[in-house]
């Protein structure tokens, strides 16, 4: 499996909150895949929010760097697959299958030592069928 992205970008309501999703839709092959069957989260509180609680442009850069430092450290040899990236109320979540979990938490916790415009936080958890990835799919 050759790992392709193609970001597609949604806007809706949820729980009264404009949400912003990007769901990487060039991962068809690796959805519910058994080898990525660890999720895991990715939480970055933002600095500066616009009146519906999304980032302004300049701190939008900041979160591109990160995403790409989290990607280059992450999907190497197709450790795991970046899924999704969800804005709303003031956070930005970025969400990856992994068959790595405990990897990847280490990874993200020592980015997170070097990386002085967020505190990041990460989470994981057994996700075998992607439920939250297809709450998203369904939901948009």
């Amino acid at each position: 499996m050759a790992l392709q992205e193609c970001w597609g970008l949604y806007e809706k309501q949820y729980e009264g909150s404009p949400l912003r999703v990007r769901l990487n839709e060039g991962i068809k092959d690796y959805v519910c895949h058994p080898r990525y069957m660890h999720q895991v989260c990715i939480a970055v509180p933002l600095n500066d929010v616009d009146e519906s609680g999304f980032p302004f442009p300049e701190e939008c850069k900041l979160l591109d760097e990160l995403e790409m430092l989290l990607k280059e450290k992450l999907e190497q040899q197709q450790m795991s697959v970046f899924a999704a990236v969800v804005t709303s109320d003031g956070f930005r979540v970025f969400i990856l299958y992994t068959y790595l979990p405990d990897f990847c938490l280490k990874t993200i916790n020592d980015l997170n030592k070097d990386w002085i415009y967020h505190s990041v936080t990460s989470t994981t958890q057994e996700d075998r069928n992607w439920e939250t990835i297809e709450s998203l799919i369904e939901n948009t």
